[in-house]
């Protein structure tokens, strides 16, 4: 009992150290049981690779080898670091002969899509920049009716639009499974289709045939604006996401009159027009190709007339946010693939500026006035940009200035990992 009194008396004398004391225990509580989930659930799926592993190689086989296109700049450089803790251990365990090339620069993915030697798949360990460049590089290359390499993503970044949707995260243990998971869908060969976006400028002779490709959204806007200068407030740590609606909420520096003509065709369920168009659209293609068997199948397979599919819609459009994003975050396999077009209001207070772009870090939608889908769409902004007030787009994060551009949606345009309970088939 004289203990109790004393220690009693000795925390109210120093309160102070009693409190900074009880925060550190508390910290390194917390630490320890963290550290200690994550080694066992490592260990749990690194016993899981070392089956495949295990598991012997015909002799008219070869091990399975796997590029890695690493962007060590990814998620305030911790992304390097992180890969080779939760994700190299799993592969290599599974007997995989794991090629790793780091990206450089802004479009050294792209680059390096086109020195690509012989691969059994490509995996991207970096954010949705890193993916479009690959994707982008890709498709420039081999063409949309020619790429039978599949992609995988290790969530990395520090935009995660794709690999958190088919890999959820979420807090550092989280993270760790979703790590994991995108390591094991590399090694368990499950993929699922993913619909790409085709962006070309228009009427740009510099531009053609230099298309990029993206696989979640084109944003323009305040919001898009106020997002790309979070990192002028690194300073305020895991609050900076929200410190920054609060600094540039009344700032004329953000795009808050979006003028555009935009045209749209409708979505489609796939037609003899979508065929024909395609073949028109898609690059990568040469004066043989239609003479190879597989195509001809292709065509041959689709008989449905759509008399709407090349119907012109025209609209103009005044917002102060406009995002255009795939659905392959959103619907299922068998839904229609389309591209949906969300616009806000043409003006907001300051009040409802901040609580929207709170609301959006915390991932839910922000108020939209329209929604338009669409298979194919350009959107020819009225004011173009200058050198005194730049204007820029958003492709997969990464910024683009605005121009008038064609988007066309590529439908099941590449295979991509995914685990086995969102799969439709096994890469071979």
């Amino acid at each position: 009992m004289a203990f109790v009194v004393r220690f009693v008396k000795g925390v109210r004398n120093h309160w102070k150290k009693s409190t900074f004391a009880a925060v550190a225990l508390t910290y390194g509580i917390n630490y320890a049981k963290e550290y200690i989930e994550i080694q066992q659930l490592m260990h749990e799926y690194c016993v899981k690779a070392a089956t495949y592993g295990n598991e012997p190689i015909l002799p008219n086989e070869n091990p399975r080898n796997v590029t890695i296109i690493l962007n060590p700049n990814a998620n305030k450089r911790k992304a390097a670091k992180e890969f080779e803790k939760y994700c190299a251990p799993i592969l290599h365990l599974a007997g995989i002969c794991v090629d790793i090339v780091q990206t450089e620069s802004e479009g050294h993915a792209k680059k390096l899509m086109e020195e690509l030697k012989s691969t059994d798949a490509v995996v991207v360990a970096g954010g949705d920049g890193t993916l479009s460049e690959v994707v982008t590089g890709l498709l420039r290359i081999h063409g949309v009716n020619n790429v039978n390499l599949p992609i995988g993503v290790l969530p990395l970044g520090k935009s995660n639009t794709i690999g958190k949707s088919l890999f959820p995260g979420g807090e550092h243990l989280t993270q760790v499974r979703s790590l994991a998971d995108a390591s094991m869908a590399v090694i368990e060969r499950f993929t699922r289709p993913i619909d790409v976006m085709k962006i070309e400028i228009i009427d740009d002779e510099e531009s053609q045939g230099k298309a990029v490709y993206a696989v979640s959204a084109v944003e323009w806007g305040a919001y898009r604006d106020a997002q790309a200068k979070k990192d002028k407030y690194w300073y305020f740590g895991p609050f900076r996401n929200y410190v920054t609606y609060i600094f540039n909420g009344y700032k004329d520096s953000l795009n808050w009159n979006c003028q555009a003509n935009i045209n749209y065709t409708l979505p489609c369920e796939g037609c003899i027009h979508c065929i024909k168009n395609n073949q028109n659209q898609v690059g990568g293609t040469r004066w043989y190709h239609k003479f190879l068997p597989y195509r001809t199948r292709k065509q041959a397979t689709v008989t449905r007339v759509n008399d709407k599919c090349q119907e012109i819609h025209e609209k103009e459009i005044s917002t102060l946010d406009l995002s255009l994003a795939t659905t392959n975050t959103l619907t299922s396999l068998h839904d229609l693939p389309k591209l949906q077009l969300n616009l806000g209001p043409d003006s907001i207070d300051y009040l409802d500026f901040v609580k929207q772009g709170w609301e959006s870090e915390n991932g839910k939608s922000r108020n939209m006035t329209e929604v338009i889908e669409a298979k194919q769409i350009e959107i020819k902004p009225t004011v173009i940009s200058s050198d005194e007030n730049e204007k820029w787009f958003s492709i997969d994060k990464e910024d683009f200035e605005v121009k008038p551009v064609r988007i066309t949606l590529l439908p099941k345009a590449v295979q991509m990992f995914c685990k086995k309970s969102n799969s439709v088939n096994v890469a071979m």
